[in-house]
């Protein structure tokens, strides 16, 4: 049996993660962005930001969808001004996305109210407290992907 303390990080962890998404909703809304449109671009901006830049074959895989509708969604972001697609660096054959400054300045206004509302939650708490939170929070995601990762292994 799972001790009060543990008990209550799952709820808090499961409150955190409706809220996100209820946050990421009504803020998609205000953008008339999808969901997935708002997945697509967070994947190629967090990739961008570590110097890499997928092609539309990648960005399928990561957020399991088809060719169609990645293809779908691309053109979406494309049309709002958000990514571009860009000659591939090594491969003629193929496509890279790229985010735009357009993108990361409408990323900046839909998630400062976000970020400002967190701000004093982390300036709250000491660096080494940040430091075990963080540590904590990136081993709940790699938990989460192998238990998601573990049913798409169960249904084949």
């Amino acid at each position: 049996m799972r001790s009060p303390e543990a008990l209550r990080v799952t709820r808090a962890l499961r409150g955190f993660a409706n809220e996100s998404e209820l946050y990421v909703g009504a803020a998609g809304r205000e953008a008339e962005m999808h969901r997935t449109d708002l997945s697509g671009l967070a994947l190629v901006m967090d990739r961008g930001l570590q110097g890499e830049h997928p092609t539309p074959g990648q960005i399928s895989a990561a957020l399991q969808l088809s060719a169609p509708a990645t293809s779908a969604m691309l053109d979406r972001l494309e049309r709002l001004g958000h990514v571009v697609r860009a000659p591939h660096p090594s491969d003629r054959r193929s496509v890279v996305v790229e985010v735009t400054d357009h993108a990361m300045q409408v990323g900046g206004a839909m998630f400062g109210r976000l970020a400002a509302h967190l701000a004093p939650v982390l300036d709250a708490r000491s660096d080494e407290e940040l430091d075990v939170i963080a540590a904590f929070l990136e081993e709940a995601v790699a938990a989460t992907r192998a238990a998601r990762e573990s049913l798409a292994d169960a249904a084949d």
